[in-house]
């Protein structure tokens, strides 16, 4: 019996459909952006920033991934470890903060360029971590 039981699975077993496999072309009018990721870490070894950047006609997406536990709050008058914002700047001109990790810059001039991203407290004072990356728009 239970010969026959596994003889009926296998059976069974070969005759399921072909699955379909993903197609390995990319779709006619899709654009397909190029990420770039970058990596510091503080003196003090307890928090890390990774920044993926890409580049899509004048404006840069940027991504800063903070760990561990960081949590993205605007301004604040008391400093709490873990906390905090980035401040981004274009070729050593402020560009802006920004407390959240995902963020986009609109309309930066074609060229090529500096782009700095420091990890500031929730107080704005540093953490000691910053990257610089070149950027060609």
């Amino acid at each position: 019996m239970m010969i026959i039981i596994c003889l009926f699975t296998l059976a069974l077993g070969g005759c399921k459909e072909d699955q379909q496999k993903p197609e390995s072309e990319g779709a006619s009018g899709v654009e397909v952006m190029e990420v770039l990721s970058t990596n510091t870490m503080s003196d003090n070894k307890d928090i890390s920033m990774t920044i993926h950047h890409s580049v899509k006609g004048q404006d840069i997406f940027l991504e800063c991934i903070i760990t561990p536990d960081f949590e993205f709050k605007e301004n604040r008058e008391i400093k709490k470890q873990g906390e905090g914002q980035v401040v981004v700047y274009l070729d050593n001109k402020k560009w802006g903060n920004f407390a959240k990790g995902a963020f986009v810059l609109k309309d930066v001039p074609t060229g090529k360029h500096s782009l700095t991203i420091k990890l500031l407290h929730n107080d704005l004072t540093e953490y000691g971590i910053e990257q610089t990356i070149q950027i060609d728009i």
